[in-house]
């Protein structure tokens, strides 16, 4: 179809098959460029749920260092700038490492670097300006490292405050404030450290466990760790470990309290930790939760729960909703122990049990921390463990024999006081009934 204008002729049909053939073109690229994009950035997006980090803002932000770009312009971290940039300088001398191999090596893959971050992140920083954080917050983590493993490498300015480094250390696993391990791993492999740095045992994967063995509480050694994405995803090693188990769709949940168990006769039992052996009592891990039907035994890792243990948390719950989708174990874990608190006696009888420490407050504030913790999640599936845990706990409270087993137990054997009342009840009918029956005989006789 054409129409004349002024003399002019235009083929309408033409020009909208070509600019139709254009634009189906350009949607084709954009199809191809976001499906490379999501190909990319699966490897392990850091960041955290916007719905999770609503809940408690505090738990992912750091408190005393930046890593990486999302707390990069935090205007209260910046007093640790001038710390970075003499670790980096001190790490360049002492690793005898050449800076413009290191900015080449960091712009070659500064494309997959960005890839770990959203793209809202970097919008408002400049490519010299994103390898040189890289570089600057990569070199001083290797730094730090390197004088918390040989001590004798602080000399007399330190640099860091004797109450710094909990803070920093903690600040150095929050999800929201990291570098992916690779980059960290190709900056310390062109280090050229001389001869008394390498009395000990220095791949980057020890120095890590050296610098975090206090959250490295069951003692999990380097050989057994696969491939890790950062820190975060290493702390999440320390509480999973190699842990391995089969997922059903979770359509069973655990439908009574730790009171209404307790009332029905089941016996909880806290698992004691030992630091020695790094195990709990039984070589138990952390995840290792057993329910004997037979006895009515529940055995829970004994868990402390103190502000910096629920930032970790929080932050391993976070990790496992973005990167472990099919393999949420600790969120598995705080789903049990959110299913068996609802009120402050829930969290009397789990304390009581020795299954918790409390260190947040009062009963109260626990049992609203713990509950908080699972809020928003996405959970579609539990390890097959603990939904058969579920499914034979709701079995046992659902038999009535239990029940009146329990309730018999409580009026009238749960203290030792109670018991020799009972006893001597039950004493002094047997002596009257005999008194009863005899009496009855003479009468007969």
């Amino acid at each position: 179809m054409s129409i004349e204008i002024g003399g002019s002729s235009i083929a309408y049909g033409d020009e909208t098959a070509y600019g139709d053939e254009n634009l189906e073109n350009n949607i084709r690229t954009m199809f191809k460029t976001a499906e490379q994009d999501i190909s990319i950035r699966s490897l392990g997006l850091i960041s955290v749920p916007v719905h999770l980090r609503k809940l408690d803002e505090q738990a992912f932000t750091p408190l005393l260092i930046s890593i990486g770009p999302i707390h990069h312009s935090n205007a209260k971290l910046q007093t640790m700038k001038n710390c970075k940039l003499r670790f980096c300088e001190c790490f360049i001398q002492r690793a005898n490492i050449n800076l413009q191999n290191l900015v080449h090596s960091i712009r070659v893959r500064e494309k997959e670097i960005c890839s770990y971050y959203a793209e809202t992140i970097l919008a408002s920083i400049s490519s010299d300006d994103f390898v040189t954080m890289i570089l600057v917050d990569g070199m001083f983590i290797l730094e730090y490292f390197l004088r918390e493993s040989n001590p004798d490498l602080w000399g007399n300015n330190p640099m860091i405050a004797e109450w710094m480094p909990p803070v920093l250390k903690l600040d150095l696993v929050l999800l929201e404030n990291q570098l992916p391990f690779f980059v960290l791993e190709m900056l310390f492999e062109q280090a050229n450290f001389p001869g008394q740095l390498r009395l000990k045992p220095h791949s980057l994967k020890e120095l890590a466990f050296e610098f975090f063995q206090c959250y490295n509480f069951q003692k999990m050694i380097p050989h057994i760790l696969g491939q890790i994405e950062h820190f975060t995803d290493l702390l999440r090693f320390f509480y999973v470990g190699e842990k391995f188990l089969f997922r059903r769709p979770g359509g069973a949940k655990l439908s009574y309290s730790a009171t209404q168990l307790h009332e029905a006769g089941v016996k909880f039992k806290g698992v004691e930790f030992d630091e020695k052996k790094g195990f709990y009592r039984g070589d138990r891990r952390f995840l290792d939760i057993c329910f004997d039907f037979k006895n009515g035994v529940l055995e829970i890792p004994c868990i402390k729960l103190n502000d910096e243990k629920i930032r970790l948390i929080r932050n391993i719950i976070a990790l496992e909703q973005s990167h472990y989708v099919g393999d949420t174990y600790v969120t598995d874990f705080f789903v049990i122990l959110d299913f068996l608190i609802n009120t402050s006696k829930d969290v009397d009888v789990l304390c009581d049990k020795g299954i918790l420490v409390n260190y947040l407050g009062d009963s109260n504030t626990a049992a609203s921390t713990v509950n908080n913790l699972n809020t928003n999640i996405l959970w579609d599936y539990m390890n097959s463990d603990y939904l058969k845990i579920c499914e034979d706990l709701n079995a046992f409270y659902k038999k009535p024999w239990h029940r009146w087993r329990a309730t018999l137990w409580r009026q009238y054997f749960s203290t030792p006081w109670r018991a020799a009342s009972t006893c001597a009840a039950i004493i002094f009918l047997l002596l009257t009934a005999i008194q009863t029956i005899c009496s009855l005989k003479s009468t007969k006789w």
